[in-house]
């Protein structure tokens, strides 16, 4: 019998959407029937138990079969605004690289990226202060990610180094640019997120390395001495003209919190901009996802579930559920085993349906091996992940040849 044997196909449930930040917007509310293409939609913070029938999902339409999707699902409104709407011919999305493909291109833009990052940073400890690899670096993750999301932050997701300190500024670059793409913002803030990203722990060079590789809890002076590297990071940051404001206050504020309970400024609210909140995510989700010296690294739906506990605290209401919805509850990457027993890699995320992505499927119940099967759980009613798998579980799968990236 198929892997799917058992389990009805069910009808297609949508399409791609985009969130957005929605503070200081105005906005419009119309039936569905009057949606188009390239209206951006708003999301009014308004609880759907208190409006069922009211289409919430932020973010540019891009599509006629997007809005009728929405009108199928049975929403009768939606609230829009007009000055983020775009014309209905540049709405669609460009053209998507596959996985497999840009897994090879994507693969040598982290590497240099890594190499690029370490040498900084070492550099920085002797004083030495060059930031002229950073903006062609920053741009070559854009049109990645542009290309196709998951295959760099698949990459991301995978490559864990025992150097947590540079591969953590990568990857974090990588999800704050590929979380403001998602949010809508244009190229050249795309290009000051990358930058704030690379930038953000540039304040850790200058801590001292005993406190930075320590493998036990830090003592109260010692985490006055780490919690430094903000403010350390931003003064030296200032130097390079190249490095816009709002890049240099996301760096400043990535150790806020929405509630007021962060540092260096104790910030709250919408007291932290955009570009802060963006890098706080960024900066947590990598670091509950990477194994460090004091812990293990938790598998991502997990880092996921740990974040979505802390929304509207750490974060204002409505970031962790879009951030969650670029990723996915289980990106690209992740093993897991399904309700019957087969176990697969995430090969694809379905933004609408976080819970139901599309699953290359490798293993059976007795654990042998198979020839890869692609099953989108949105097709099927019944069939669903129950649990991501364990490290040493994921180790039989050689997730990047499956995915069709350099092995």
């Amino acid at each position: 019998m198929g892997i799917t044997a058992g389990f009805a196909i069910c009808e297609d449930q949508g399409k791609n959407l985009y969130p957005g930040d929605q503070d200081h917007m105005s906005h419009i509310k119309i039936p569905v029937s009057t949606l188009r293409p390239g209206m951006y939609i708003v999301d009014p913070g308004i609880s759907w138990l208190k409006a069922p029938l009211l289409y919430m999902q932020e973010g540019i339409l891009a599509s006629d079969d997007e809005i009728n999707g929405i009108i199928l699902q049975g929403f009768a409104e939606a609230y829009y605004d007009p000055e983020r709407s775009r014309d209905e011919n540049s709405a669609a999305p460009q053209p998507n690289i596959p996985l497999a493909i840009e897994l090879q291109a994507a693969n040598r833009i982290y590497e240099d990226a890594y190499e690029n990052v370490k040498n900084f940073l070492e550099s920085a400890r002797g004083g030495a202060l060059d930031l002229t690899f950073a903006r062609p670096l920053v741009g070559d993750i854009i049109k990645s990610l542009s290309r196709n999301v998951d295959a760099l932050v698949t990459l991301s997701l995978l490559k864990k180094t025992d150097e947590y300190t540079y591969a953590h500024s990568v990857n974090v670059t990588i999800f704050a640019v590929a979380f403001a793409n998602f949010l809508g913002m244009p190229d050249d803030r795309l290009h000051n997120v990358g930058l704030a990203g690379l930038l953000h722990d540039y304040g850790k060079a200058l801590i001292p390395n005993e406190i930075l590789t320590a493998p036990r809890s830090l003592t109260f002076q010692e985490f006055e001495v780490m919690r430094s590297h903000v403010l350390l990071g931003v003064e030296k940051i200032k130097q390079f003209s190249s490095v816009e404001q709002e890049a240099i206050e996301g760096i400043a504020q990535h150790h806020e919190k929405h509630n007021g309970t962060g540092y260096p400024n104790r910030l709250s609210g919408k007291q932290i901009g955009v570009f802060g909140r963006i890098l706080s995510l960024s900066d947590v989700y990598d670091a509950l996802s990477s194994k460090r010296v004091y812990k293990g690294a938790l598998a991502p739906n997990k880092a996921l579930g740990m974040m979505y506990k802390m929304r509207g605290q750490a974060w204002a209401p409505g970031y962790v559920e879009r951030f969650i919805k670029m990723v996915g509850i289980f990106p690209v990457g992740t093993a897991v085993e399904l309700s019957n027993e087969h176990q697969g890699i995430v090969c694809r995320s379905n933004p609408n349906f976080p819970a139901q992505p599309c699953v290359l499927v490798a293993r059976d119940p007795d654990g042998r091996t198979i020839q890869p099967q692609f099953v989108d759980l949105t097709r099927y009613i019944g069939l669903r992940i129950t649990r991501s798998l364990s490290a040493a579980e994921s180790a039989h799968f050689d997730i990047p040849l499956l995915l069709g990236g350099p092995a």
